[in-house]
């Protein structure tokens, strides 16, 4: 009596050539997905701009002053300004590095402004906490409280302070040079 259930051996190999192919896939795939979730853990999305504009702005309207607007370059230079802080792991308004200040940033972005000024943080990864913070500071909740600003920008940087990870942000204010 024969059976149904026969193989020969080249059956058999292209079979196991097939499972060995699949099982190769899923292990490459699972390596790669957590790849891809380890690195964006390590590096979590922080809050958006907006977001800690709509913050800002609450302290302003608290105050009776006008909303700041987001401006693109001034967010470009918020950006310079915070991945050169990471680049060159410092915190400070002047780089010790090269002695260029948060102003050169502004002007680099081709801003012609007026009126401007700097806040920094680091380590913060909550928005509302970190203008909190600005807030108990005299010389930030000036900055944010200016009645001459009526545009910001902002940026941050993932990077390391001391050897220690930290997110380095940077807002910058401004109000445009009037030409005539």
């Amino acid at each position: 009596m024969k059976s149904n259930f026969f193989f020969n051996k080249g059956k058999l190999l292209i079979l196991l050539s097939v499972a060995s192919l699949i099982i190769s896939l899923i292990i490459f795939f699972t390596f790669i997905y957590q790849t891809s979730t380890v690195s964006t853990q390590d590096q979590k999305t922080f809050f958006s701009l907006e977001q800690l504009n709509i913050i800002v702005n609450k302290e302003r309207i608290f105050a009776n002053l006008s909303p700041l607007k987001l401006n693109g370059k001034l967010n470009i230079a918020a950006r310079n300004k915070a991945l050169d802080m990471s680049n060159q792991h410092y915190f400070s308004h002047i780089s010790p590095v090269n002695g260029k200040k948060w102003s050169d940033f502004i002007k680099e972005s081709e801003y012609n402004y007026e009126e401007a000024g700097e806040n920094l943080a680091n380590g913060f990864e909550n928005p509302t906490e970190m203008v909190a913070a600005w807030m108990k500071s005299p010389s930030h909740k000036e900055n944010i409280l200016n009645k001459d600003v009526d545009e910001t920008g902002i940026g941050y940087a993932y990077g390391k302070l001391g050897g220690i990870p930290t997110i380095f942000v940077v807002q910058v204010f401004g109000a445009q040079e009037i030409s005539i």
